[in-house]
This record gives structure tokens, C-alpha cells and sequence, in this order.
């Protein structure tokens, strides 16, 4: 049985050991002693010491804030083997970042993970540093498919993929949020708007993902000439939806690049 090593705790974190830890065996390093009371009693998982968890680990998860992961690079330097893998799971650090700070010969795999991962319905992109081998994504891909789906892309491609399913979650909390708003402005209950909104949302999503039909085909679909429907719709278009919806995302791109190490 593989064992992880896992560095952080927190959101991410746990959503990891939420869904593997019958799998694999899982040693876990978190500061928040609180944190770590929760875990190991909702998981049965070891807690550990840095050292500890790292020693014993085929695989460690660096699923700490960017802010603190200079320290903890600086004390696995010291502590990794050649017969090791580190995996990250922090927003804008490079692999070539990473490998100055492990060594250069450390076989690294950088992933960004989003937040459904709690629930198992996640997608993480995964590109592997310039000393992982094939087995080493493939292990990495099979790790992190069991909160969600996974995607192999060029490093490149990293903010891109932070700004469409990294922070994509938040733009459709935000579109639920202001539908919510808007149903009850025009009249309805919030236990009423609660039920339409989210039926209208599930059904919607489930029937864009079993359907052959591109979403614009379905929309029109919807979209009676002249009806209510057009209306709202017309208003979008004419208040540029498209144009501001897109320039939000390109601003998530650019300060991820901005943020990248």
C-alpha cells in the first residue's frame, strides 16, 4: 500500500484524505493542533512531526499556503531520498520553483485541485517537473482521481487552468447568489427562490451534460422569438455578458501569473 505523506491540513488538504485514506496509508503534519484532532478522529489517520511523516512517505502533498512553503521546502531538502515524490497542490508555485528548493533531482509533479474535490466531483490538472518520470504521473493521476476527474496539461497552461476551475467554483457561487437575489426581488419567498434557483440549476447542468447539443443550441432551445426569455436575454447581450464575463476571467490569468513562483 502506498503511503503519503501529507503537509497541510487545511481545505484541500483534507478533502484529499476525506477520499483516500482507505486506500493508501496516510501520515499527516498539521500545525493547528485543533485541525489535527478533527482529522484523526473523523479518519484514523497517524499525525506526525515534519520529519516523521516525511521519512516514512513513497509520496508526499505539499498542500500548504504559498505564504509558508519556503520554511517547509528548506526542511524537506533535508530530508528527501531519490526513491521519493513530491506532489504540490499550491496555487502559482512552479515546478521549477519547487525543484530550486528540493533539489534539482527531485521528481516533482505540480497539480491544481478545486474545491468540489470535497465531495469527490473535482478536476485537477496535473504537469509533471523535468525529473518525473511516466510512473510518476501515472501514480499522481491515480491519486487524484479519486476526488474527481484529472487533466495533463503544459505548464504553461497552469494560470489558465487556475482561472477557469481553480477559481471557476466562485463565479458560479457568485451567478447562484444573484439569482437567489433577483427571484426574491421580483416577489418570491427565499424558500420558494431556494427550490426554483437550485432544481433550475441541477436539472440545467444534467441536461447540458447528457445532451449531444452544443450549450448554444440548447439555449436557443429555451429561447421563444419575442418571449420572456429573449427579453432577459437581450439585456445580457446588450449590457456585453460575454465581453465582462471573459475579461474577469483573463484578470483571474493575469494575477495568477503575477502570483507565480
Amino acid at each position: 500500500m502506498l503511503k503519503l505523506g501529507i503537509i497541510g491540513g487545511g481545505n484541500m488538504g483534507a478533502a484529499i484524505i476525506s477520499r483516500t485514506f482507505s486506500k493508501y496509508r496516510i501520515a499527516l503534519c498539521e500545525k493547528d493542533k485543533a485541525r489535527c484532532a478533527v482529522l484523526k478522529r473523523k479518519y484514523r489517520i497517524a499525525l506526525a512531526d515534519l520529519k516523521t511523516v516525511v521519512t516514512a512517505a513513497d509520496v508526499i502533498i505539499l498542500a500548504v499556503k504559498p505564504q509558508d512553503i519556503d520554511s517547509v521546502l528548506a526542511e524537506l531538502k533535508k530530508l528527501l531520498t531519490p526513491r521519493q515524490m513530491v506532489i504540490s497542490i499550491a496555487a502559482g508555485l512552479t515546478t521549477a520553483f519547487l525543484e530550486k528548493g528540493l533539489g534539482k533531482t527531485t521528481r516533482v509533479i505540480r497539480t491544481m485541485p478545486n474545491m468540489p474535490a470535497q465531495i469527490g466531483q473535482g478536476i485537477t490538472a496535473l504537469c509533471p517537473g523535468r525529473q518525473a518520470s511516466a510512473k510518476d504521473l501515472q501514480i499522481a493521476v491515480k491519486l487524484f482521481s479519486h476526488i474527481g476527474e484529472t487533466i495533463i496539461v503544459d505548464e504553461k497552461l497552469m494560470d489558465s487552468v487556475t482561472a477557469v476551475s481553480g477559481s471557476g467554483p466562485a463565479y458560479l457561487f457568485l451567478f447562484i447568489e444573484c439569482f437567489l437575489k433577483a427571484a426574491e426581488k421580483i416577489g418570491l419567498k427565499p424558500e420558494a427562490a431556494r427550490q426554483l434557483v437550485n432544481a433550475t440549476l441541477l436539472g440545467s447542468v444534467n441536461l447540458y451534460l447528457k445532451s449531444k447539443e452544443p450549450s448554444g443550441v440548447l439555449r436557443a432551445k429555451v429561447t421563444s422569438k419575442g418571449g420572456t426569455t429573449q427579453a432577459a436575454l437581450d439585456y445580457f447581450l446588450d449590457n456585453n455578458f460575454e465581453k465582462m464575463f471573459a475579461d474577469a476571467v483573463g484578470a483571474a490569468k493575469a494575477r495568477a501569473r503575477q502570483l507565480a513562483r
